[in-house]
C-alpha cells in the first residue's frame, strides 16, 4: 500500500483498464473525463443520487445488485476509477486528490444531478470521505462499508503495521498458486451470480487472459 501526499493511500492497486478498452461494456457508457474516459451506469429515477465507490481492485460490476436495490426507489450510480474495469488506463499511483477530481468531472459530465449520497467500500471509503471534504455542497450524505482509514497503521500492532507498510501490489503470486485461486474465484462467482443477467456473469468467469477478468487477482488485491 502507497500512502500520498493527500494522506490517504493510493490508487496502486488497479490495473487492467487497458485490457477492457478493446472490449464493449455490458452496461453503461463513457463518459470524458481530464485523464480519459471513464465508464459510468445510471439506472433509477428521483433523489437523492446515490454513487458507488468501488474498493481497490474491484469495478461497477461488483455492486450490480445493490446498485438495482436502489435503483427501485432513487437514482442510482455505479462506475469505474480509471484504470479499472471499462475505464481507460491510466499511469498509477493516482493521489485521493485525482480520483475524486475524476469523479467530480465525471458527475457533471454525466449531467448526474446532485445532492449525492456516496457509499465508500474499503478503499472507496476513503474517497468518498476526501470527496465530501472537497465538495461539501455536493454531498448529502455518507455510507461507509467496511471503509479502509488513513489512521488504521497507529491503532495496529507494531508487527502488523510494519507488514501493512512494506506491503507492495507490484508482487505477484506464483503461477501455481494463481491458477488455484482462479478456479476457486470461478467456482465461487459461478454459484453466487447463478441468478444474475447472463451477460453480466460472462465477464466475470471468462478465463483471466480475456478483456474482463480483474486483473488484479494476479497482483493480489
Amino acid at each position: 500500500m502507497l500512502w500520498c501526499a493527500d494522506q490517504i493511500p493510493c490508487d496502486r492497486s488497479e490495473q487492467g483498464g487497458e485490457h477492457r478498452e478493446r472490449g464493449h461494456s455490458p452496461m453503461g457508457r463513457r463518459f470524458e473525463v481530464e485523464d480519459g474516459a471513464t465508464l459510468l451506469h445510471r439506472s433509477g429515477a428521483g433523489g437523492p443520487t446515490v454513487v458507488f465507490l468501488a474498493g481497490g481492485g474491484m469495478f461497477s460490476l461488483y455492486y450490480w445488485n445493490v446498485h438495482n436495490l436502489v435503483a427501485e426507489f432513487t437514482t442510482s450510480v455505479i462506475y469505474d476509477r480509471l484504470g479499472t474495469g471499462w475505464s481507460e488506463t491510466v499511469d498509477l499511483p493516482r493521489s485521493g486528490t485525482q480520483v475524486t477530481d475524476d469523479l467530480h468531472q465525471l458527475l457533471h459530465a454525466a449531467a448526474v444531478p446532485g445532492p449525492y449520497v456516496l457509499v465508500g467500500h474499503s478503499l472507496g471509503g476513503l474517497y468518498a470521505r476526501l470527496y465530501a471534504k472537497r465538495f461539501p455542497g455536493e454531498v448529502t450524505g455518507l455510507v461507509l462499508l467496511d471503509p479502509t482509514h488513513e489512521d488504521i497503521v497507529d491503532y495496529l500492532s507494531e508487527e502488523k503495521a510494519q507488514r501493512l507498510r512494506d506491503s507492495n501490489t507490484d508482487d505477484l503470486f506464483p503461477p501455481e498458486q494463481l491458477d488455484a485461486m482462479r478456479t476457486a474465484y470461478q467456482t465461487t462467482f459461478g454459484r453466487a451470480l447463478a441468478g444474475w443477467p447472463a451477460e453480466i456473469v460472462a465477464h466475470y468467469l471468462r478465463q483471466p487472459s480475456s478483456a474482463c477478468w480483474p486483473d488484479s487477482l494476479s497482483r493480489g488485491v
